[in-house]
Parts: structure tokens; C-alpha cells; sequence
């Protein structure tokens, strides 16, 4: 009896310590598991993150400095331009404050040293800079490049970095001092602003911390300007002690190219021994790639936060699971109870995870019925619309033919203004319906183009003449003229010119393939707008060329009007923006998505000589 007691009782704990053996493994085991899966997941997630967001943080740092950069020039063409600067009264009070008054404008955003007044000669007439400064007002300055390179192209120019005299690396931007006269134009000198570079890309980022995200800029000569490392700083990046430094890498070496030549893009490489993730952005000035903005992460900063988060939670499983073993392997009678409260825990745990899930499907299904709802007011109003709009214009139409009959009538002279106001305000209303719908079209993706190869020359031909056809046959006056010289055809539009010039090189016809009603009604949009924005006796010029090299002709539309609103430039092609009192502020949308869905290419820009805007696009030849 006692030999069988024995051995039931080794049988029996051999089982329970087999059960308790399997009971550590496992749960070690799967946590072990699910642990590193989830690790894996959240640093995916969070490092695709990380790159979008940098990204973003790279274009819009870039942006910021294309638009401070802009904003300086665009001052210094006032202050140029003014009137005492202009008669050259360096002396009087009114010059100094002038003066005083725009260092103090430009260093309220931007940190700048001085701001300088220089003679044709290059000597500096008028300095104005902090107190407790070197002032240096008398000396002659013509050794700079930049002061050179600005009375030879008698245009703004943004120096390269140079070392002030003392010792600090500089960025100058100038912009010349024009005088026009009966003899034709001169250059009297320029007025300028030194910006230390340091202190200038601070504002935009780190450049001190390589520990941590910081920024690097380069020039278009690849001349680093801003880094940590202060040895890298003014040497060029594809110079032998950059390469030696950085390992002659070739995919950070890539990326530097590419966003030098204008091009966005990212990498991930080792640099100092650590790997890093590199976002770099152009800053465009005139066009031009100025610039190249890269913002460079330490990969393993990127992981920082989450992995304390990451620690917290696997020390909390971790303990956990131990409570739970060891409470298994002490009281291995009480395993159903420890069970079952874990089971409760996680079921509370899935619940709560189950409701935020349905608050936030709920939300989502709330947003996506309002977007639809509006969608689908905002096309039921464009289609709905249409009919009584045709029916209004329709019998306007008939109520003046009635009230042209009776023109003798003191009745219908009495209502012909009545009528005149429905019949214009009908129209009006019907392009306001037309834009909506073409609008509605374009966000739902439903533009259907009816693509036809033409010749672009001869439509734009057309359209010229139907300006002039329209406007004689609508004011029934000889104001609206026409002529056709050479290349050139000039129309007059009340005391507008519509002047179309295209180029006989290459020659050939512009062929290209595409909706010609949906293109006729961009480039209508663009003279429209350039003759809204042109003051009367003003010049509207179309221009067609054609690039064989790249395969597109181009159209642009001049105007010598008001110019662009710097506060407008960066949306003018997004949806309800203008800067005019009518209009729905959608054309310029339109245009946009039009010429793309086309293949092509639209945008704007101020003209160089201050006078008016240019608006272009361009569109795949047909092959």
C-alpha cells in the first residue's frame, strides 16, 4: 500500500510539474512573440511616419524661405523705386528715414545685419545697422561680386556666401537703381541688405545639434552653407574633404543631386557611424533652383519616444506574466480563478477597444455623409439650375427684340433698362452655373475630354476674332479694331489690346491632341483675367511657341496690370481664392485641372520689370 502511495503520489506532481513547465513556456514563449511582432508594427508605422512628416516639414521650410526671400526683394524694389532714391537725395532727412524705416519692416521677419545705399561706383552712400557697429558708409565695395554682378545685369541678385569683415559668413541681396529718362535707362547705384547666414537658417531649424534633427542647406554651386559641423560649413559637398568625410556615399551623394537640380526627394544612409533619414526640398527663386533645404534625422531619435513607451509596456506584460506564473506554480488550485480574471481584464480591454472602434467608424461614416451630402447639393444645384437660368436668358432674348420694336414707345424706353440689367445679370448667372458644374465635374473626376489633334496657332487665331466679333456685334461702335502683321495679329477691346504673337521657329504647325472647347475656354479664362486686372489702355499679349527639344508648345498671357498679391501667389490655382471684388474665384482651379488632365503644366509669376503678371501652360505636342 505504501510502495503504490509512492509512486501515485511521484505520478501525480510529475504530471502538475510537466503542467507547470509547459505553463512557463508557453505564455514566455508567445509573449516573446506577439511582443516582437508589435514592436516590429509600431516602429514600421511610426518611421512611415516620420518620413511623410519630414517630408512635409522639408517642403514647407523650403516654401517659407522661397516666400521671406521673395518678400526682401520685393522691399527692396520699393525702396529702389522711391522717389528720393530715385532723384538720388542721399542727404535729407526724408532718405534716412525712409531708410530706417524699411531695415526696420525687413528685420521684423527677417534678421538682417544692414541695410546699404551704394553709388554706381560702389561706394556705400548711406549704412544703416544696429548701434555699437562698425558703420560703413564711404567705403568703396566694387571688389564684391555681388555688387558688380548687380550694375552689369541691372537685376536683383542673392550673392553667394561670402566672409564679412569680421570673419562671418554673409548672404547679400541687392536690387539696382534704375534711372529712365529720353536717353534710355542707366544704372545710378543699388540698394541691399547683408543677412548673416547663420542667424538667417536658424530661424528655419537646428544647425548646431548633429545629436538630434537638424538642418543643412546648400547652394546651387553645392556649397554647404548651414551644418553641425562647423569644418563642413563653405566647402563644397562634392569636394574631396566632404567626400572623405562622408564616405564618398553614394546614395546621400544621389539625393544631394537630385534636389540641387530642382527635384524633392529622401534617403536613408549611414553617416558618422549612425544611420539617418534625409528629406531635402529645392527653394525656387525666379523659377531657378536657389537653394537646397535638407532636414536630417538620427534614425535612432525617430525610435526614442516610442521605445520608452515600448519599455513601460513590456515591463508591465512582463510582470505581469511572472505574477501569473508565479502565482501558477505556488497556487496552481487557484488557476481557474487567475484565469478567469484574465479573461475579464482582456474582455474589458476588448470592449473598450470595440467602442472607440465604433465612435470612430461612426465619425467617419457622419464626415463621408456631410462630403456626399455636399457633393451631391453642390451638383443637384449645378444641374437644377441650368433650366430656369435657359429660361431666363431665353425670354430676356425675347423681351428685347419686343422692346427693340417699340423702340419709339415711352414704354419700352421706359423698361429697356430693366430688361438690359435681367438680360446681363441671366448671363451672368449662367457662367456662375457653368463654373459650379465644371467644378462638381473636376472634384468628382467625371471630366470626360473629347481629345481631337488641331492646331493650337489657329484656334488662339480664332478666338482673337471672336472677342472682336462679339464685342462689335454686343456695343454695335467702331472702338473694337483688328490687324494682322506678319506673325502678330492686335486686337482692340474697347481700350483694351489683345495682341497675339507666335513663333515661326521651329517652324511647322503647334499640333496637339485634346478637348478643344475645354482648351479654348482655359486660355479665355487667362485674357479674361489679364484684362480684369489691366488698367484701361492697358496690353494683353498672347504669346505661342513651340519646343521640339522637350516635345510641348507653350502658351503665355502677359499683361502690364496690377500684378499678382504676394498673399495670392502661393494659392492662385486653388479653389475661392482671388483678390477681386466679382467672380467665384474658381477659374483659375479649373484652368489648372484642365491643363492636367491634359498632360500639362500651368503657373504664374509676377513679370521682371514689375508691370503686370504672366500666366502660361503647356501641353504635349502630338506625336
Amino acid at each position: 500500500m505504501k510502495i503504490g502511495a509512492v509512486r501515485s503520489f511521484f505520478t501525480a506532481n510529475k504530471s502538475v510539474i510537466i503542467v507547470a513547465i509547459l505553463i512557463v513556456i508557453i505564455p514566455i514563449s508567445l509573449y516573446l512573440y506577439f511582443q516582437q511582432e508589435t514592436e516590429s508594427s509600431i516602429r514600421n508605422s511610426i518611421y512611415e511616419q516620420q518620413k511623410q512628416n519630414q517630408m512635409d516639414a522639408s517642403k514647407a521650410i523650403a516654401t517659407h524661405l522661397e516666400s521671406d526671400i521673395e518678400l526682401i526683394l520685393s522691399r527692396l524694389q520699393g525702396l529702389a523705386s522711391s522717389p528720393s532714391i530715385m532723384n538720388w537725395d542721399t542727404r535729407s532727412n526724408t532718405t534716412i528715414t525712409l531708410l530706417k524705416d524699411y531695415y526696420r519692416i525687413i528685420n521684423s521677419s527677417t534678421p538682417v545685419d544692414r541695410l546699404f545705399l551704394n553709388d554706381r561706383s560702389g561706394v556705400s552712400v548711406l549704412d544703416i545697422a544696429p548701434l555699437n557697429t562698425t558703420n560703413y558708409a564711404g567705403i568703396n565695395f566694387s571688389f564684391r561680386d555681388w555688387v558688380n554682378q548687380t550694375k552689369n545685369t541691372l537685376s536683383p541678385v542673392i550673392s553667394d556666401t561670402f566672409l564679412g569683415m569680421d570673419d562671418k559668413n554673409r548672404i547679400a541681396m541687392t536690387y539696382p537703381i534704375i534711372i529712365k529718362n529720353s536717353s534710355g535707362s542707366f544704372y545710378n547705384g543699388l540698394v541691399g541688405v547683408v543677412i548673416p547666414v547663420n542667424e538667417f537658417f536658424n530661424f528655419y531649424g537646428n544647425i548646431y545639434d548633429i545629436q538630434s534633427q537638424y538642418l543643412s542647406v546648400l547652394d546651387n554651386k553645392s556649397v554647404i552653407l548651414v551644418h553641425p559641423l562647423p569644418s563642413l560649413v563653405g566647402k563644397e559637398f562634392f569636394g574631396e574633404f566632404t567626400q572623405n568625410l562622408t564616405g564618398y556615399n553614394d546614395i546621400l551623394n544621389n539625393l544631394v543631386r537630385t534636389v540641387i537640380s530642382g527635384q524633392p526627394n529622401i534617403s536613408i544612409y549611414e553617416f558618422v557611424n549612425e544611420e539617418r533619414l534625409n528629406t531635402g526640398y529645392p527653394v525656387y527663386i525666379d523659377g531657378v533652383p536657389k537653394y537646397a533645404v535638407f532636414v536630417v534625422t538620427p534614425t535612432s531619435s525617430i525610435y526614442s519616444t516610442v521605445n520608452n513607451i515600448i519599455e513601460k509596456e513590456r515591463l508591465q506584460m512582463l510582470s505581469l506574466i511572472i505574477g501569473i506564473i508565479a502565482a501558477v506554480l505556488l497556487l496552481i488550485l487557484y488557476l481557474s480563478k487567475v484565469n478567469s480574471t484574465l479573461d475579464k481584464a482582456v474582455k474589458k480591454r476588448t470592449t473598450e477597444l470595440e467602442n472607440v472602434n465604433i465612435k470612430l467608424e461612426s465619425a467617419n461614416k457622419h464626415i463621408k455623409i456631410h462630403d456626399d451630402m455636399q457633393k451631391e447639393f453642390i451638383n443637384m444645384a449645378a444641374h437644377e439650375l441650368r433650366n430656369p437660368v435657359q429660361s431666363l436668358l431665353g425670354f430676356s432674348d425675347i423681351l428685347k427684340k419686343l422692346n427693340i420694336r417699340n423702340e419709339g414707345n415711352k414704354i419700352a424706353l421706359q423698361y429697356k433698362d430693366a430688361i438690359e440689367a435681367i438680360s446681363r445679370s441671366s448671363k451672368r448667372l449662367k457662367r456662375l452655373v457653368d463654373i459650379i458644374f465644371d467644378v462638381s465635374q473636376l472634384d468628382n473626376n467625371l471630366l470626360i475630354l473629347n481629345k481631337e489633334s488641331f492646331d493650337l496657332k489657329d484656334m488662339i487665331e480664332q478666338l482673337v476674332t471672336d472677342y472682336q466679333s462679339h464685342n462689335t456685334l454686343l456695343n454695335n461702335t467702331n472702338n473694337n479694331q483688328s490687324h494682322i502683321e506678319g506673325n502678330n495679329i492686335e486686337y482692340t477691346k474697347g481700350k483694351h489690346v489683345i495682341d497675339f504673337a507666335y513663333s515661326n521657329y521651329p517652324p511647322g504647325p503647334k499640333t496637339v491632341k485634346g478637348d478643344k472647347a475645354y482648351l479654348k475656354q482655359v486660355i479665355t479664362n487667362l485674357v479674361d483675367n489679364a484684362v480684369e486686372f489691366t488698367q484701361n489702355e492697358g496690353k494683353v499679349k498672347i504669346n505661342l511657341d513651340k519646343e521640339l527639344k522637350n516635345g510641348k508648345v507653350i502658351v503665355t498671357v502677359s499683361d502690364n496690370g496690377y500684378g499678382i498679391h504676394p498673399d495670392i501667389l502661393p494659392f492662385l490655382f486653388t479653389k475661392y481664392v482671388k483678390k477681386s471684388r466679382g467672380g467665384a474665384g474658381l477659374s483659375l482651379y479649373i484652368s489648372k485641372k484642365i491643363i492636367e488632365a491634359h498632360g500639362g503644366e500651368i503657373w504664374a509669376k509676377n513679370n521682371d520689370d514689375g508691370r503686370g503678371a504672366t500666366f502660361g501652360f503647356s501641353l504635349p505636342l502630338d506625336k
